[in-house]
This record gives C-alpha cells, sequence and structure tokens, in this order.
C-alpha cells in the first residue's frame, strides 16, 4: 500500500512537470524589419515592415501595444499604422511603423535604422502570454 501511494506521488510529480514544461517551451517569434523602399530623400517618409514568425498555435496580441523604439539620429520615428485584427490577434502577423528620414542625411549616403520593438505572444492552448523584445538593424540608402 505504502509502495503505491510513493508510485502514485512519483506519477503524479512527472506528470506536472511535462505539463508545466510544456506550457512554458513556446518560443518567442522571429521578427524581421524590412522597408517599403531601399532607398530615400533627405526628409522623405518611409515605413518599417515589421513581421513576426512564429511556431504553431502561437499569436501576437494587438493588446499590449506594439512598442517600437529608434536608436537612430538620422531618422525619426512617426508611429505604428492602425493594423488588422482577428480575435484580438494580429492578422496578418505583421506591423508597419512609419519614419521620417532626417532632412540633414547627406546625399549618397547611407543610413543604419536601428532600434528595438517589444511585443506580446501568446500560446493559443495554455492561454500563456509572455513579453517579448527584439533588436534589429537596416541600412538605407539616401538618393
Amino acid at each position: 500500500m505504502k509502495r503505491q501511494i510513493i508510485l502514485g506521488a512519483v506519477t503524479l510529480i512527472i506528470l506536472m512537470f511535462f505539463i508545466n514544461t510544456d506550457s512554458f517551451a513556446q518560443t518567442t517569434p522571429t521578427v524581421t524589419v524590412s522597408t517599403n523602399k531601399s532607398s530615400y530623400k533627405a526628409g522623405e517618409t518611409g515605413t518599417l515592415i515589421i513581421k513576426f514568425k512564429t511556431a504553431k498555435k502561437v499569436k501576437i496580441p494587438v493588446e499590449p501595444e506594439i512598442e517600437v523604439t529608434l536608436n537612430s539620429s538620422e531618422v525619426e520615428g512617426l508611429g505604428l499604422q492602425p493594423v488588422s485584427s482577428e480575435g484580438g490577434y494580429l492578422k496578418p502577423a505583421q506591423v508597419k511603423y512609419k519614419f521620417k528620414v532626417s532632412s540633414n542625411v547627406t546625399k549618397g549616403s547611407s543610413v543604419t535604422i536601428s532600434g528595438s520593438i517589444k511585443f506580446g505572444y501568446c500560446n493559443e492552448d495554455s492561454g500563456i502570454c509572455k513579453i517579448g523584445t527584439k533588436n534589429f538593424s537596416k541600412t538605407i540608402q539616401i538618393k
């Protein structure tokens, strides 16, 4: 009897470990950043296209709002464009962020747009949501 109780307790502990490990195992989505054009004029506005590649059954929620921080002095952030969503999640899993190239940049030079993206991601099955942050860097040409 005592042996059966111990065996049952050990089995329960092992099951709890596997359930918890699975629910916390979601990986942070991959983020890719591109621009709507490869070259810009000084003072021109452009768009960063931020795409999220998620694991199966992981989605990017609309709330909390995605935060984009730019670290470049040659580019000013103008903000996120309205997003498409379905059921409170991005659909498609991408956002667009407007920026403006400084009017002081030199023609023929290149400018690196760098920064970070903070976003939420949720597991559809477990309902567990996490916050992820990814850094990015994208070089544009000045014409």
